[in-house]
């Protein structure tokens, strides 16, 4: 037996089960992989013969009617002793994690009884023919099923402690998931805390590689999968640089060498170049067709519905839930769904069951957690519209459930998904402006949106949305800044802030309760009749309570309408409680510092960035679609300016949203990765946007006590 380890990637891709009958391995010349590892489960059902079995070091030898199952990052080899014959499966992670938690583990050896073993092999044998035709959710029962059999015959044990598996499981699920960053031994060294001689001996020797040969072939994979997946977007050098590789030389480099050594591993990835093309020569997309339920079908919801309408192939609508049956009626005709794919609760969509690959939650954000947790609780995947809860508690409820049930959880943080902030993100993993130091950032609300969402609109009360201004409003902000500083974690976050220009104390002398009656309506700049007659200022909200197609509201239905709902009121008379101004500064456990400022109520909306390295300054505004990247340079007073557009990178199909593109690049990206693509920087999970909510929270703690607040403080 080899004693060298190997990690076999091939064996980890998403969603994938091999599943084999070697009825005469003998005959067959079954060939065995050397000592390795990998995330997914193992398992051989031997019935006939005898096999020698080797798990972390363990040997047996099992005979016909034995069962070997090699966990997780199990270090194992077997091979057949004469001859044998049995079933052999490799089952992704994604199929089993349900089934442990974080204190169980599967154990390597069962040995099952006659009744057990014979119902195991009436399943095994009635599946196998049927197998190559399943569908993804009877893979999943075929999965379940056979755990079921088993579960009886010992199937569990309580974790056993591995030092040097659980530091494996660490730095390669980092390495997959970062692949495009830099993982130098000095970076991953100092990220998991150790010296550099030390993280490498102990990463060869679970590894059975050094790390650059590793990383490579992470790299050289990715590159192989993103090919398959993008179509038009990205040409193979872009792939290649958000892959991680520095050059195109380096690339070829590496993959000559992967190509050469091939055939003498077990790490097999096809890297030959023979894709499926487009007419214009382009990568074709692989990419399978998902099907979504909407549940809150207002304007986030029919911004990410629509994309079903600009890209059919990629994504169809399975069901719209929405208590308001002209809503229901609009989704109908829009996405052409029959009465039986719409319901008035989420109660009824769940008791049909119909086959979905993940739910969007675009309701209000009072509903969130109500309706979050139902999603969850059914097991499905969710994209979630933000802010995605009004506090800690919640916020950590939906993580533990989602944990629990192995769902994916997405937050709709559209602007990380903007070409704008997209390209700030790979300038600061390049290591381009060195490490950072401090940002700063604000965001002027401009005064028809201001008053239209938060002094007029659904979002005007705290108390009665469940969010402040800072929530409702700026979660997409305090996520930016923790995500491109996401190299370290918040610590501590102190702010101010008040309602001071919407107040009654404002209001003229002698103005009236309504615009439409009031003598100083001509002159003032917040005029209802201005803002929603004149200048038709966003007509999705203003003219949502009238149940009407937009195109067929009368100016006569419009201006009965401010005459008596709170759109028609006058700006002054205190409408809601929300804050029109407030600064936020947030320390990061690194030394970092952050601050962010929010005014409501501007001439000119848009959003403004500074953001200080050790070695360089990126700064500009995302409505520009362009920043400066600054670099310093030895003997030069003011260093170099390179100023970087984006322009052309927004996805000019884009009909069905906006965002700078934000809207259609989440979507994009979210199909590309429940397909298995984990390249985009910007795919939103839900640990990743935890740290943006919590600063949240901690500034209204902070504002409300005048205190500075310890993020960790609200994760308890």
């Amino acid at each position: 037996m080899r004693r060298e380890e190997i990690y076999e990637q091939s064996a980890d891709a998403p969603d994938y089960i091999y599943f084999q009958d070697f009825p005469d391995m003998d005959a067959v010349r079954y060939r065995f992989a050397g000592l390795h590892v990998h995330q997914s489960l193992e398992v051989l059902i031997v019935y006939k013969g005898c096999m020698r079995c080797m798990v972390n070091n363990r040997v047996e030898t099992i005979s016909a009617g034995d069962i070997f199952i090699v966990n997780s990052y199990d270090t194992h080899h077997y091979e057949y002793v004469g001859n044998a014959a049995a079933y052999i499966l490799v089952i992704s992670k994604e199929f089993f994690s349900h089934i442990l938690d974080e204190n169980t583990e599967f154990n390597n050896f069962l040995h099952p009884t006659r009744e057990v073993w014979e119902d195991l092999m009436e399943y095994l044998s009635d599946s196998y023919g049927k197998f190559g035709d399943y569908n993804i959710l009877q893979k999943s029962g075929f999965v379940d099923m056979l755990m079921g059999i088993l579960y009886n015959s010992c199937l569990l044990r309580k974790k056993a402690k591995n030092a040097n598996k659980e530091f494996f499981i660490k730095v390669s699920d980092y390495i997959a998931e970062h692949f495009g960053e830099d993982l130098r031994l000095p970076v991953l060294a100092k990220k998991f805390g150790y010296s550099e001689n030390y993280f490498s001996a102990l990463f060869n020797k679970t590894a059975g590689t050094n790390l650059n040969e590793y990383v490579n072939r992470v790299r050289i994979k990715k590159v192989v999968e993103m090919r398959k997946v993008w179509e038009k977007r990205y040409t193979l050098k872009e792939i290649v640089s958000r892959c991680g590789f520095n050059s195109m030389e380096t690339y070829y480099r590496v993959l000559k060498k992967f190509k050469t050594d091939n055939g003498n591993s077990s790490f097999k990835v096809t890297v030959n170049d023979g894709l499926n093309k487009n007419s214009n020569g382009s990568v074709k997309m692989e990419v399978k067709k998902l099907w979504t339920a909407i549940v809150g079908y207002g304007n986030r919801g029919q911004v990410y519905a629509d994309y079903s309408l600009d890209c059919p192939d990629e994504l169809g609508i399975a069901a719209v839930i929405d208590p308001n049956e002209f809503k229901l009626q609009e989704a109908k005709k829009r996405y052409n769904l029959s009465d039986d794919r719409l319901f008035t609760s989420y109660e009824e969509f769940e008791a049909k069951n119909i086959p979905c690959d993940f739910v969007v939650n675009a309701t209000m954000d009072q509903y969130h957690y109500e309706t979050a947790m139902k999603i969850l609780a059914g097991k499905h995947d969710m994209l979630m519209e933000k802010p995605i809860v009004p506090n800690a508690k919640e916020l950590m409820d939906i993580k533990r459930l989602a944990d629990q049930n192995g769902c994916n959880v997405f937050i709709c943080h559209v602007l990380r998904y903007t070409p704008y902030y997209r390209r700030i993100k790979q300038l600061i993993l390049s290591g381009a402006i060195g490490d950072i130091m401090t940002m700063e950032m604000n965001e002027h609300v401009c005064m028809a949106h201001y008053l239209t969402s938060f002094t007029r609109g659904k979002w005007n009360s705290e108390e009665n949305c469940g969010s402040g201004f800072l929530l409702a409003k700026c979660c997409h902000d305090l996520d930016l800044m923790c995500w491109l500083n996401n190299s370290t974690e918040p610590a501590n976050v102190f702010s101010m802030g008040n309602r001071s220009q919407f107040v009654s104390a404002k209001k003229p002398e002698g103005a009236a309760e309504y615009c439409y009656q009031c003598k100083y309506e001509r002159e003032c700049p917040y005029s209802a009749i201005k803002l929603y007659m004149e200048m038709n200022a966003m007509p999705f909200l203003t003219w949502d309570r009238l149940n009407k197609p937009l195109d067929e509201i009368t100016d006569e239905e419009k201006m009965e309408f401010l005459k008596e709902d709170i759109y028609g009121r006058c700006a002054y008379d205190d409408l809601g409680d929300l804050v029109d101004r407030q600064n936020v500064m947030v320390s990061f456990k690194n030394g970092s510092t952050c601050s962010f400022t929010l005014v409501g109520g501007t001439t000119k909306a848009d959003r403004y960035i500074h953001i200080v390295g050790t070695i360089g300054e990126i700064e500009g505004k995302v409505e520009e679609n362009k920043f400066v990247l600054r670099k310093y340079i030895d003997g030069s007073f003011s260093g170099t300016a390179e100023e970087i557009s984006v322009k052309d990178e927004i996805v000019s199909n884009a009909k069905y949203g906006g965002h700078n593109g934000g809207d259609f690049a989440i979507m994009h990206d979210l199909i590309a990765y429940l397909n298995g693509d984990r390249s985009s920087v910007s795919i939103t999970k839900l640990d990743d946007s935890i740290n943006g909510h919590l600063c949240i929270f901690a500034a209204e703690k902070s504002r409300k006590g005048t205190c500075l607040v310890a993020v960790d403080s609200l994760k308890e």
